[in-house]
């Protein structure tokens, strides 16, 4: 028998050899086919193993992380998800404008006009496609099958977090969910239950801390210095100052193409854009060259638009980080629609490395604190007791946080706030001299004007525990998950283990909805009784008043056409209201 054929077996006549013949399904097994725990019982499936599998058995939770950009789902026990997908469909993006599912205030929301109905309906809407779209085609379970665990970010808006519920009970019909606080299960995905989190996403930074499991929501902080602006602080700089070459468009001229410095916006696309961010951008060094602050007088009689503001801020980053940069400049070809192949943008080195400057330094134009001053700033407000073992169990995480060098970078930026102004060793006087006594006490008025003089003594106390460059032994302790994956990756953990946090059952949920809409319509009877009677009161019917006729006609108080006198605080649309002249509400 030849070498070749020792794969294969004899068939059951002796014949020719053959391929081995599939197992039967229910045939009995032993115990070392079934894995090294226990032995596989008859009539199961010939994939079972001792831990209920997510393809094969109901044990394991479903892990969903909702993000207003990217959502990550999966199940419980697995140490990736299953599915990384962005919040909107192309064409949602392409008739709204929009980059993210929902935002803080529904009205501030691309393509609803302001209208805050509209852009809660929006949204509900967006999350049942999406929460529909996890199930079907990402997981591929039965809902009514699962519990889910859903990561909530601090300041997760609770209209959306209704939204979510509603969808995952109402539409997907699921036994129970579980919201569960992200910062937390981030500490669980490190082995820890005390630390200070700060998660850099798409709509907001927020610095949380987390003290024996407990996140300490009335402490934390947030800022709108996130990854969006930072997307749209890098679209500036390259409509200012990236060089944009232009395709050919002959044959003649393929050597000899126009180049022109700015890339016009209509080719700035936010795809392009997250491309460069991603592929070519990274964190830089401290720079500690201050530039002099000119003065400028200021054109009261004209203000600025919004065109010469974008492109004063261009102007200033130029002249702080132009020449500062010894990074390399970056090509990335883009698709043209005119000419005879793709068009290139050649994006400078020193926007390449300075444009995360705007989430880690103060902007003298701008009142948002940097993120190293808000994590200051939320340690001072700390318990004493409690900032010591905080500082030393720091965790970065989210999408944003994922640039190459933003950590080192930040521990850097926290020490140099953090460290105590150093003595000038230059025109040191005598000791026991008024000479050095004067210096002696400008130095400590110099130190007593420090805003983070109560906590310099923790300087040597700061650790950051998923530091990718520690320089000490104390940092880099976390695992070594993305920041992007790290609260996902803790409630896979936490389902396993099935320690997540309170569940609402879908009994429960139905009878608090029951209770909810019995409330709302007493509540909606007392209103038109309420009505009713206040226009039987005053014999005139309410919802006929426009805007200012509950006032009166007259300006100096007279009585305007239904025979009423001037009365102050009416606004329109408003009844229930019992007693008309002192305008008490019945509620």
């Amino acid at each position: 028998m030849s070498s070749s054929n020792s794969g294969l077996v004899p068939g059951p006549s002796g014949g020719p050899l053959t391929t081995p013949t599939k197992r039967t399904a229910f045939a009995t097994s032993t115990s070392a086919d079934a894995g090294s725990s226990r032995a596989r019982p008859a009539g199961s499936s010939p994939a079972y193993s001792s831990r209920r599998h997510s393809l094969y058995g109901i044990e394991d939770r479903v892990v969903i992380d909702p993000g207003s950009r990217v959502w990550k789902v999966g199940f419980s026990g697995e140490p990736d998800p299953r599915s990384v997908f962005y919040s909107l469909d192309l064409s949602d993006i392409e008739d709204t404008g929009a980059m993210e599912a929902w935002d803080m205030d529904p009205s501030f929301m691309k393509g609803v006009d302001g209208d805050r109905v509209e852009g809660d309906r929006l949204v509900g809407v967006r999350v049942v496609k999406k929460l529909r779209e996890t199930y079907v085609k990402h997981l591929m379970t039965d809902s009514k099958a699962r519990k889910v665990i859903i990561l909530e970010n601090t300041y997760l808006p609770i209209a959306v977090k209704e939204h979510i519920a509603r969808a995952l009970f109402d539409n997907l019909h699921v036994p129970s969910v579980s919201f569960t606080p992200s910062s937390l299960l981030s500490l669980v995905a490190c082995g820890r239950i005390t630390g200070l989190v700060v998660d850099v996403g798409w709509l907001e930074t927020t610095i949380t801390p987390v003290y024996h499991s407990r996140p300490l929501y009335n402490l934390s902080r947030s800022t709108p210095l996130a990854g969006r602006r930072l997307h749209r602080h890098l679209k500036t700089l390259l409509h200012h100052y990236a060089i944009y070459i232009q395709s050919p468009t002959s044959l003649g001229n393929i050597h000899d193409r126009q180049r022109s410095t700015g890339v016009p916006m209509n080719q700035l696309s936010d795809e392009l854009v997250e491309r460069i961010l991603t592929e070519g951008c990274f964190v830089g060094g401290l720079h500690l060259k201050q530039q002099e602050e000119d003065q400028q007088p200021m054109d009261i009689d004209q203000s600025p638009t919004e065109d010469d503001e974008i492109r004063r801020i261009a102007e200033e980053w130029y002249e702080r980080y132009g020449n500062t940069s010894t990074a390399k400049d970056i090509s990335f070809r883009i698709k043209s629609t005119l000419g005879l192949g793709p068009s290139t943008i050649i994006v400078p080195g020193w926007i390449r490395e300075r444009v995360a400057e705007l989430l880690l330094e103060d902007d003298r134009g701008s009142e948002d604190e940097s993120i190293p001053r808000m994590i200051l700033n939320c340690i001072m407000k700390l318990p004493i007791d409690l900032r010591k073992s905080l500082i030393s169990s720091l965790l970065i995480v989210g999408g944003t946080a994922s640039l190459p060098g933003f950590i080192p970078r930040l521990r850097i930026s926290l020490l140099h706030h953090l460290l105590p102004p150093p003595a000038s060793a230059q025109n040191k006087s005598p000791l026991n001299t008024p000479d050095s006594r004067r210096e002696e006490a400008l130095l400590w008025r110099r130190r007593n004007r420090e805003p983070y003089k109560e906590i310099h003594g923790l300087s040597d106390k700061l650790t950051i525990i998923n530091d990718p460059s520690p320089v000490d032994g104390k940092s880099g302790m976390a695992p070594r998950w993305s920041t992007g994956l790290m609260g996902w990756v803790g409630g896979s953990l936490a389902g396993a283990l099935k320690t997540s946090s309170m569940e609402i059952t879908r009994e429960s949920y139905d009878t608090s909805l029951s209770h909810s809409i019995a409330r709302g319509e007493v509540y909606k009877e007392e209103l038109d009784l309420s009505s009713i009677e206040m226009s039987t009161l005053l014999g005139v019917n309410i919802e006929d008043l426009k805007v200012g006729q509950a006032l009166g006609a007259g300006d100096a108080g007279g009585e305007d056409e239904f025979g009423m006198k001037r009365k102050r605080g009416w606004n329109d649309h408003i009844v229930g209201m019992n007693d008309w002249t002192r305008g008490a509400v019945r509620v």
